[in-house]
């Protein structure tokens, strides 16, 4: 049973090179039955341990019209060729289920459908991965072809790929999805937000609709509503699409899911007209309370905000917009704010001491663990390796969590600054006014005379 995916990748290729023929993730040892007695010898007489010549390393990584050491350069120099675009290379994905095929066969699976799908045209590398307990193919596919004509990712290509991956599978004797379930194309940033807890912007975007709709009885003040909030909608053909404040890209009504036509909108406003169930709008009314002290009052003073909307809505677009996006980063700032309080910290003086003290203890764990993979390095025993790896992986969470705590020192150190003008921003919405006035250019008195 084997599942593909395929998304692009707007990053330097190398990136996605490095990544795909990442070494720690395709290479296993092996025993190697070809050393004769000499090598052996000589290997002794070098100072060189036994075990220098007792294992060979294979490496799950080929590839199509090009060669893993040359990938970058090829790929680099079609994509000089053409039109700049965004999209330099295309991520493809192919996983089995796990204890059903070997990293050999799977390779050779991956191999065989990186030669059908793109071959022709296209430089790919093609690379087995091995370190998650099942075999797994990763493709860096380049956007340029040697025709000099860009790969067309759509439902028809991604069609042909999962069709030719089902008829390799069979052909191998491994299962296939019979009836995969249908769902709507996603990004994968949308896929990785989703799986993290952390809202898209569509997300918002319902929320926003939501929020308006179930108030407003009249369409067009539902639209008048909307753009004040800093939308702006535009009809492309029979779709009418929304675009958020700040944002350069359109959505259609119709992508948001059921309930988010322009047909369903209207349905759902007109059915507050006729039953009048419908409330006030109720606008955030700044208050005069003392601003906030300490960082760890201002996150908390700032989550409180977050939680309000959309019951709560700033008048003004810009400051609405301001709050807006950090809403789906709020999971974040509340990590943040029990960060603050745990260690007491309050001014950013005290964020750089916390940091001095974390990053050292990094480096000793990083040189402990160095120390242990050196030490497993040439061990055969897997009784005597496994307890070892778990002192490993049990150095990797410690410093996984001194890593976070380090980047939520620099985090907050940096953005502080941002969220308290946010929060001034909200309560107090004459300051924006103020702040257009100072940056106006001012009026020279000598044009009057």
């Amino acid at each position: 049973m084997a599942t593909t995916k395929i998304w692009d990748v707007s990053a330097h290729v190398s990136k996605l090179l490095a990544y795909v023929a990442n070494k720690n993730k395709t290479t296993i040892e092996m025993e190697n039955k070809n050393v004769d007695e000499a090598e052996r010898l000589a290997a002794e007489m070098l100072g060189l341990p036994p075990e220098h010549f007792a294992t060979e390393e294979k490496k799950f990584v080929t590839g199509i019209n090009c060669t893993p050491e040359n990938a970058n350069e090829v790929m680099l120099t079609l994509l000089e060729d053409t039109d700049s675009s965004d999209i330099q290379a295309y991520h493809g994905y192919q996983s089995f289920k796990p204890g059903e095929v070997t990293p050999d066969v799977a390779h050779a699976i991956g191999v065989q459908l990186a030669n059908e799908l793109w071959g022709e045209d296209f430089p790919v590398v093609v690379a087995t991965h091995i370190d998650r307990g099942h075999a797994h193919n990763h493709f860096c596919l380049s956007a340029t072809g040697f025709s000099g004509k860009r790969y067309h990712d759509c439902k028809a290509t991604y069609k042909l790929m999962r069709d030719t991956s089902d008829r390799l599978c069979r052909e191998y004797g491994l299962s296939v999805i019979e009836k995969p379930k249908q769902q709507g194309a996603k990004h994968i940033a949308e896929v990785h937000a989703e799986k993290k807890g952390i809202p898209t912007i569509r997300d918002q975007i319902r929320a926003d609709i939501d929020a308006v709709a179930n108030y407003e009885y009249i369409i067009k003040y539902f639209y008048n509503r909307m753009r004040t909030l800093g939308y702006t909608f535009e009809r492309r053909g029979q779709y009418l699409r929304i675009k958020p404040y700040g944002s350069n890209k359109f959505f259609r009504l119709d992508k948001l899911g059921a309930g988010y036509t322009e047909a369903d909108i209207e349905a759902r406003v007109r059915r507050n007209a006729q039953t009048m169930e419908w409330k006030k709008i109720e606008y955030y009314k700044p208050t005069l309370q003392e601003k906030p002290k300490g960082l760890r009052a201002l996150y908390l003073h700032y989550l409180y905000l977050l939680g309000a909307i959309p019951k709560v809505i700033p008048k003004n677009p810009e400051a609405y917009a301001a709050i807006k996006d950090d809403i789906r980063r709020a999971r974040m700032y509340s990590e943040q704010a029990k960060f603050l309080g745990k260690y007491g910290l309050e001014t950013k003086d005290d964020l750089i001491q916390h940091a001095l003290k974390v990053d050292p203890q990094i480096k000793v764990l990083c040189k402990e663990r160095r120390t242990l993979w050196n030490k497993i390095r040439w061990m055969k025993d897997p009784e005597q390796v496994q307890p070892i790896r778990d002192e490993i992986f049990a150095l990797t969470e410690k410093i996984k969590t001194l890593r976070k705590e380090f980047a939520m020192c620099k985090d907050v150190y940096d953005r502080s600054a941002s969220v308290e003008r946010t929060v001034m921003l909200i309560e107090f919405p004459q300051l924006l006014e103020q702040e257009k006035q100072k940056s106006a250019p001012k009026k020279d008195v000598r044009e009057n005379r």
